[in-house]
């Protein structure tokens, strides 16, 4: 069996920025203000050569999906799920699927080439590859004997 290692810092700030999450959602309920746009689960990791990333947007229409990059460096999606048909004389016991519109924001670790970044949307998973640009990328330098 394969076993994951896991950053224990990495699992500690995932956990309180999911706290943080729950607690704003209260508060702007709580407010009476509208909520924000839902958020989707994603994996990013990177190698010498580039970043990628991989995010879960099962039943999310093509036509509404939209990747960018800007910068060089932060990368926004954003994509839009819509509302199921509403169902007459039903008690609800759980509603966890999130409709309306979904954002993610992040910040890079580094630069990437925005003209080679490249997508796909298969079986609701969004795949990007973010390749890094040459002068980031690390370099063995040769070193000269005379």
């Amino acid at each position: 069996m394969t076993r994951i290692s896991r950053n224990p810092l990495g699992v500690f700030l995932h956990e309180m920025t999911a706290a943080g999450d729950e607690f704003a959602a209260l508060c702007t309920r709580l407010a009476g203000q509208e909520a924000p746009a839902a958020t989707f689960p994603i994996n990013v990791w990177q190698d010498e050569n580039a970043v990628y990333l991989e995010g879960d947007l099962p039943d999310v229409n093509r036509d509404t999906l939209e990747v960018t990059v800007t910068g060089g460096d932060k990368l926004s999606i954003r994509a839009e799920r819509a509302k199921s048909a509403d169902v007459e004389g039903v008690t609800w016991l759980r509603q966890e699927r999130p409709v309306g519109k979904f954002a993610r924001v992040l910040g890079l670790p580094t630069l990437v080439d925005t003209e080679k970044v490249e997508a796909s949307y298969v079986n609701g998973v969004l795949k990007v590859t973010l390749p890094k640009v040459a002068a980031v990328k690390p370099r063995l330098v040769p070193i000269k004997t005379e």
